[in-house]
């Protein structure tokens, strides 16, 4: 699924995430614009981070008890 803003405001409304909520990518070390197919939420720090599902960057998020998966492959 391509990832919108629609989608996006969605998945923060239904998760109930703060406005002022700090967004980042951790994608990895791409020099082009990547899909963000993993979404995942840190409470305590109020910050989104979108990941590429599946590489070796989505798995600390993945494994972490801090980051809780709000979105990802076929959500």
């Amino acid at each position: 699924m391509v990832m919108t803003f629609d989608i996006l405001q969605k998945i923060i409304k239904k998760n109930n995430i703060p406005r002022n909520v700090h967004l980042t990518s951790d994608s990895g070390w791409e020099c082009n614009a990547t899909e963000m197919d993993g979404i995942y939420y840190n409470q305590s720090i109020n910050e989104i981070v979108f990941t590429q599902e599946g590489s070796k960057y989505d798995y600390q998020y993945h494994e972490s008890n801090d980051w809780q998966k709000l979105y990802g492959k076929g959500d």
